[in-house]
């Protein structure tokens, strides 16, 4: 019985490996995230080598082995993105949470979903926001939602009234129990905002207002709550701090 498979990927990472090997991530529809070594991908006439770059979409055909999978061929399904600096910065911010919040073969159609449209809507909306909508979503996908409803020390319904959020307590924290370090204010307005990104129709957005103030106060939240999630930093979300972009 054939251990091949083959199915649409979205390359996530790729790095030299060895002398003339290529290593690999992908998200796939069917098989959730793979990794795979290109044996002979850094020769310049290798046709695998050079499709697999960072967000392009392929179709692998891949074969499965014990300890890590082999490409043995791939086609390019759409022309690779051509994204600004900008643009660039915030889809590896996608791709690096994508590889880092999902398990190997396990199938999340759903996500590969989300990642192609996000990649997409990168070129036609402002990143920023669309990034901090594609975390959301991601986080709510695969079980890591932050809880912004009710008190993560008490167990209150908050309602319109400024609250604090923690981290460690993993959500919202009511004024009646704030009182750790390390929790940062988290505003009615900045929890309309979050609840705005998360409905957020990537194929038929809807305008809204957007403050700069929340949102900050929204991305300082997300990536602290993602810091310690992973328990290390992220280096597309350390890059975009050094960038101030």
């Amino acid at each position: 019985m054939s251990n091949d498979f083959r199915d649409d990927a979205i390359v996530l990472h790729v790095k030299n490996w060895q002398t003339a090997d290529k290593y690999a991530v992908c998200f796939t529809r069917e098989h959730g995230k793979i990794r795979f070594i290109v044996y002979g991908g850094r020769y310049p006439k290798n046709v695998a080598g050079r499709l697999l770059q960072p967000f392009a979409q392929l179709s692998l055909e891949v074969i499965a082995g014990q300890r890590i999978d082999k490409l043995k061929s791939c086609e390019l399904l759409e022309m690779p993105q051509t994204f600004d600096f900008k643009q660039m910065a915030y889809a590896a911010v996608v791709t690096e949470l994508t590889a880092i919040f999902t398990e190997d073969h396990q199938p999340q159609p759903e996500v590969y979903e989300l990642v192609k449209e996000t990649l997409l809507l990168l070129k036609e909306r402002n990143p920023r926001i669309v990034v901090l909508s594609f975390v959301l979503k991601l986080l709510d996908l695969v079980g890591l939602a932050p809880q912004v409803e009710a008190c993560g020390v008490c167990g209150c319904i908050i309602g319109e009234e400024d609250a604090w959020f923690s981290p460690l307590r993993g959500g919202i924290i009511c004024n009646d129990c704030h009182n750790e370090a390390g929790e940062e204010k988290f505003s009615v307005g900045t929890r309309r905002l979050l609840a705005n990104l998360k409905s957020l129709d990537f194929k038929n957005p809807k305008p809204f207002t957007v403050k700069g103030g929340e949102l900050m106060e929204l991305e300082g939240i997300l990536y602290k709550f993602i810091l310690f999630q992973t328990d290390k930093p992220l280096n597309s979300i350390n890059f975009l701090s050094q960038m101030g972009i």
